[in-house]
């Protein structure tokens, strides 16, 4: 892949984006929260890829997975008004639908195209598939952390506005109540995944995201958690409790394992 390939691409997606851009101040502000984070999920990612020594073509591939990842979350917003896949469609596959119809990556060469497509269909699969193809892998496991590291900084912006600031979409439409459900703490404690099938509120929500950094693959986004301050900032939207002490305790405890 080539660098011109990256500036046509980057191209599209900003026409691409711009036909969802217009509307009610409610559209525009939910279609700004996405843009702003796909460029933000580019940014961890070429992190991600220098660290690992990735070679220049290797990092434009991951710089086109992260600016398309996301996709199909516009003709999904339009047509749903969310962001919940749960109760409209799963953008990754959406994505995955919009890049080929379109026929963009046609430029490239089959292998290039067909992994790419590959990390925007499984980007936000609960686990990673089954591959053979260790290559497709790499790149997968980097678009998964890369853009967890901006969720995160989404919704911590998020929860620091008041309610009727922030972009409607990105609630996920969970009823804002108070306290948590105890056992999606025991989850965390076991050092395991929260899966969104459990999560009934948006503080189990919260919980959910504290325990995706069991998920994270790569020593540079267990760097930029930590220099982040993604668990004490998170949790602090959190009650606080003994046993979100201890939560808190063990993920921070964890990173610093990871940072050997």
């Amino acid at each position: 892949m080539k660098k011109e390939d990256l500036n046509a691409f980057e191209g599209w997606f900003a026409g691409f984006v711009r036909t969802y851009g217009g509307g009610p101040e409610e559209d525009r502000k939910n279609i700004a929260l996405k843009e702003e984070h796909t460029r933000n999920v580019c940014e961890n990612i070429s992190i991600i890829a220098r660290e690992e020594g990735l070679s220049e073509s290797e990092g434009l591939i991951a710089l086109t997975i992260a600016l398309f990842h996301d996709v199909g979350r516009f003709p999904q917003y339009r047509k749903y008004r969310t962001f919940n896949d749960a109760v409209s469609v799963n953008h990754g596959e959406l994505g995955a639908d919009v890049l080929s119809k379109s026929g963009l990556l046609e430029t490239l060469p089959p292998s290039e195209r067909e992994l790419i497509t590959l990390a925007v269909r499984y980007h936000n699969a609960f686990s990673l598939p089954r591959l053979d193809d260790g290559r497709a892998l790499l790149f997968l496991k980097m678009i998964r952390d890369a853009d967890k590291l901006d969720i995160w900084r989404v919704f911590i912006e998020l929860f620091g506005q008041k309610r009727e600031e922030r972009a409607s979409a990105a609630g996920i439409g969970l009823p804002d109540s108070p306290g948590y459900s105890g056992e999606l703490v025991s989850v965390i404690l076991e050092g395991k995944i929260i899966p969104l099938s459990r999560v009934k509120t948006l503080n189990d929500y919260k919980l959910l995201q504290l325990s995706w950094i069991f998920g994270l693959y790569f020593r540079a986004s267990y760097r930029l958690t930590e220099e982040r301050g993604i668990i004490g900032k998170m949790s602090s939207y959190l009650p606080q409790t003994e046993e979100m002490d201890k939560a808190r305790t063990l993920l921070k405890r964890f990173v610093e394992g990871k940072l050997g």
